[in-house]
């Protein structure tokens, strides 16, 4: 029987993932062991590996190496892994992508590889069976608590380039990964590019005019994130002591100069299958009686946040 003493469910878990709890009891595990085993599963083989294999497969072997950990138990592991599967998909060949799971050793044969036959899961999987749960989880980060699922990127060098605790974006694990795969002349490219747009509201129709946003800027660029075509956006109705010249700062941030050159592009099809009739509309005023644009400053962020995302 596998020790649970991290990799376990525990009821009330944090929202971003379920924590690794204590061992089951004897009646619970006497349970287990008399219960009818399942038929083995069919579909692609999932590796055992000790301590010893574990920490092989943690090093790079010349190209970027993408390692999620999860288990079949974990809700947010099941909801993030269409996104995994699409990410292998993309990047086959030009980075190395394992996933290790956290199940029972006697799931080996049975619910693991019946799940990612459910996912279409075609990277190499394998399932860690340790009698030093902690020791293990050191190895890849001493600041990883042990919560599922974990995602974590290697730069071929063996430096951590990316972790992330919970469930992880699609766009954020493409942007780092092309990061990885620039070439290093390009990589100073990669700071973040920001574009404000000024707006002011006409005629006293902020209801119109926020609807608007919400049911069309908005929705287009929560595409846009989930394609990596964006880094991220904010609309911030302003407010001021004094009368402003305008009521609407719409934020778009991208990675990089050239992902914003190539945003009209980008947007294009999203537009198209988003809103192929045009953008929605409230009490059939158009934009143009609604809100003006003003202006909108472009620039480099000086300031921004660490590439590795804070656990929560």
């Amino acid at each position: 029987m596998k020790s649970r003493t991290f990799f376990n469910v525990l009821a009330g878990a944090i929202a971003i993932g379920w924590l690794f709890a204590s061992l089951f009891s004897a009646d619970a595990q006497g349970q287990r062991r008399n219960a009818a085993q399942p038929a083995p599963a069919a579909g692609p083989k999932v590796e055992k590996i000790d301590e010893k294999r574990f920490a092989e497969l943690l090093k790079p072997n010349g190209k970027p190496l993408l390692i999620n950990f999860w288990a079949t138990w974990c809700e947010p592991c099941r909801q993030e892994f269409p996104d995994l599967v699409k990410i292998d998909a993309e990047y086959k060949g030009m980075i190395d992508f394992i996933t290790i799971s956290l199940d029972f050793e006697d799931e080996i044969a049975t619910t693991v590889p019946k799940f990612l036959v459910e996912m279409k899961a075609t990277m190499p999987t394998y399932l860690l069976v340790t009698a030093d749960e902690t020791a293990a989880i050191q190895m890849v980060s001493k600041d990883w608590a042990g919560a599922l699922p974990f995602t974590v990127i290697y730069a071929p060098d063996g430096t951590m380039s990316y972790f992330h605790q919970g469930i992880v974006k699609y766009a954020d694990l493409k942007n780092e990964i092309d990061i990885l795969l620039r070439p290093k002349n390009e990589t100073a490219k990669t700071d973040l590019f920001i574009i404000a747009d000024f707006v002011k509201i006409l005629g006293g129709h902020r209801t119109e005019a926020l609807y608007f946003y919400e049911n069309n800027w908005k929705i287009y660029r929560d595409e846009a994130m989930k394609r990596g075509v964006i880094e991220s956006y904010e609309l911030i109705e302003a407010s001021s002591d004094t009368n402003s010249d305008f009521d609407l700062i719409l934020i778009t941030r991208y990675r990089g100069e050239d992902q914003f050159k190539n945003s009209e592009k980008n947007f294009e099809p999203i537009l198209k299958e988003l809103r192929p009739t045009g953008p929605m509309l409230k009490n059939t005023l158009k934009p143009e009686q609604f809100r003006r644009n003003l202006f909108y400053y472009s620039g480099r962020a000086v300031f921004s946040p660490s590439k590795f995302s804070k656990l929560t």
